[in-house]
């Protein structure tokens, strides 16, 4: 049986469509992982300037409970005033260690820890 010049040619067009295509998935998928890296990194870079913020407020303030003890930030780090606005949120928790106030920072996305930061600051 003899194949004919077309139908090779149909058959390559193919192969090269399906080649084409599936490189084009993967490429596709590295982007959308690139994009989410990126996104996250994003997001841990304000986290630590936010809760670096913090820690300086609470040792300029000898570690003064007074402060609040949440913070409620929307997805453009922008503040909000309740935790049903937010996208993350800052969780203090200070408390007394001998002459020392103690206070555990931790930045949240959604319910899930992006950073945690411990400051201490000797009473005044």
């Amino acid at each position: 049986m003899k194949i004919s010049k077309s139908a090779i040619f149909l058959f390559e067009l193919m192969v090269v469509i399906l080649v084409f295509t599936v490189s084009a998935a993967i490429c596709t998928s590295i982007f959308v992982k690139a994009y989410k890296f990126s996104e996250d990194s994003e997001d841990l870079t304000m986290a630590v300037i936010k809760a670096e913020s913090v820690a300086e407020s609470f040792k300029a303030t000898g570690g003064d409970a007074a402060q609040p003890s949440a913070l409620y930030f929307d997805r453009d780090w922008e503040t909000v005033s309740s935790e049903r606005d937010s996208d993350f949120r800052i969780i203090l928790s200070p408390s007394e260690q001998g002459n020392m106030s103690v206070c555990d920072i931790e930045v949240y996305r959604g319910d899930d820890s992006i950073y945690s930061l411990e400051v201490k600051a000797y009473g005044r």
